[in-house]
């Protein structure tokens, strides 16, 4: 898959995870449409029953940051983790997208864009999606 010209809002997911450059997305045989794509097309149980994405929802929301408890528990705990084995704060997602989401956006199309060939690298496994080439 090439890296769009532009990321599409719907592939931000509420907790600020980039569904664009997501393994479940990237995925050949079965690519998740994205977090925020109609629940009747999320094959992905861990991505339809996000609890994340049902408190962003129930509460009117676009994204978690958006919330006047945020960060709570739920999204420190995914951050450790995404910090931990992904090198992504989801912290610091949400305070750069609250911020400026037209250069949030951007940071994160240059972030998990293949500088080879112009293809997404993978968040999780730090690999182009075309290529093969280890990004950062």
């Amino acid at each position: 898959m090439k890296m769009p010209e532009n990321i599409e809002i719907k592939m931000i997911a509420p907790c600020g995870v980039n569904c664009l450059a997501c393994s479940a997305h990237l995925d050949s045989k079965n690519p998740s449409p994205g977090c925020r794509a109609p629940v009747e097309l999320i094959t992905r149980k861990s991505c339809r029953n996000c609890v994340k994405k049902k408190c962003v929802y129930d509460k009117d929301l676009h994204g978690c940051f958006e919330c006047s408890r945020f960060p709570c528990s739920r999204i420190k705990s995914l951050n450790a983790r995404y910090q931990q084995n992904y090198g992504v704060d989801m912290v610091q997602n949400g305070y750069d997208a609250k911020q400026d989401m037209d250069a949030f956006m951007l940071a994160q199309r240059e972030r998990f864009l293949c500088k080879s060939c112009g293809g997404v690298i993978d968040q999780h496994h730090r690999r182009c999606s075309e290529c093969g080439e280890e990004g950062k």
